[in-house]
């Protein structure tokens, strides 16, 4: 496994605990504690997820949900939230997350959403790519050969 999360989240404790853990889950791991940060970090690597924390004293979680879709379009983006409000959950969603956790977070479900959201980006990758493929076997059947052309 060498997919990347960029952890987003100003708790030195939650940062910590979320990297060790997924370290350990075999997932590469950079850690940061304001938008800022995620969003330099997001022009120097790609990420493949972004837990990003709602509340940073620096930018709003929606700012940075918002910023990051621009920057890594293909990118899962979870927020994760301790201030849980349906207007938060809506707007999040709205601006491209593809899900919504609360704090205190159970650490199982979280990898399980990750793991889940991966496997769907895989999907999704595998059948475009597949999509292509037939494009360009389609479109290729319909081209001339060179020095194929018949005069009498």
């Amino acid at each position: 496994m060498n997919e990347s999360i960029l952890v987003v989240d100003d708790d030195t404790e939650v940062r910590e605990t979320l990297s060790s853990v997924l370290l350990d889950e075999g997932y590469l791991v950079e850690a940061v504690k304001s938008g800022k940060d995620a969003i330099r970090a997001s022009e120097t690597a790609y990420f493949d997820v972004a837990l990003i924390d709602m509340e940073l004293p620096d930018m709003k979680g929606i700012e940075i949900l918002r910023r990051l879709k621009e920057k890594q379009p293909g990118m899962v983006r979870i927020i994760i939230t301790g201030f849980p409000s349906l207007e938060n959950a809506v707007k999040a969603v709205n601006e491209g997350a593809h899900g919504y956790v609360l704090k205190p977070f159970n650490m199982a479900e979280l990898l399980k959403m990750i793991r889940k959201r991966l496997d769907e980006k895989a999907t999704e990758y595998l059948h475009m790519r597949t999509e292509m493929e037939k494009n360009t076997l389609f479109s290729e059947q319909f081209k001339k050969p060179k020095g194929s052309m018949f005069t009498r």
